[in-house]
């Protein structure tokens, strides 16, 4: 007998899996406060880095899908963490650049590590169908909710 919708249990619906699956591990604050003392806003800001680029305040909000105040605040920790170094353009002195730092580096590095740790844990435990399923159903899922 196939299910419909309604006979499946409230705890399993979509929403409340992601939401179970964002908490218990591919987020989990409690592991990256392990890693490196970061918030998960803190996380969004060092893996918005990309390639060594310097990136404005406005890039960077963008980057991490916050608003350009939140990020500011985000940016300041990560500056005073040493993640971050900040620098005024000469160009125009209004504008500040941001990259990563060398300690900033190293720790995303490790997420990185981490990262593909917890990716190659994913596959071994699902065949290429699964995976490409998987992967799929979750694009899907992006594309209804952007």
């Amino acid at each position: 007998m196939l299910l419909t919708r309604k006979d499946i249990n409230m705890s399993e619906n979509i929403l409340n899996l992601i939401v179970k699956l964002k908490l218990n591990r591919v987020l989990d604050k409690e592991h990256m406060k392990m890693i490196c003392n970061l918030s998960i806003a803190e996380y969004r800001g060092i893996m918005a880095q990309k390639n060594g680029q310097e990136m404005t305040c406005q890039e960077m909000a963008k980057a991490m899908d916050i608003s350009p105040s939140r990020s500011s605040r985000v940016i300041d920790n990560l500056v005073r963490k040493g993640y971050f170094i900040r620098k005024t353009k000469i160009q125009d002195r209004r504008t500040v650049a941001i990259t990563l730092s060398e300690k900033g580096w190293k720790v995303k590095r490790e997420i990185n590590k981490n990262h593909e740790q917890l990716e190659q844990d994913i596959e071994k435990n699902f065949s290429d169908e699964e995976m490409n399923m998987i992967k799929n159903s979750l694009r899907m899922l992006l594309d209804y909710f952007m």
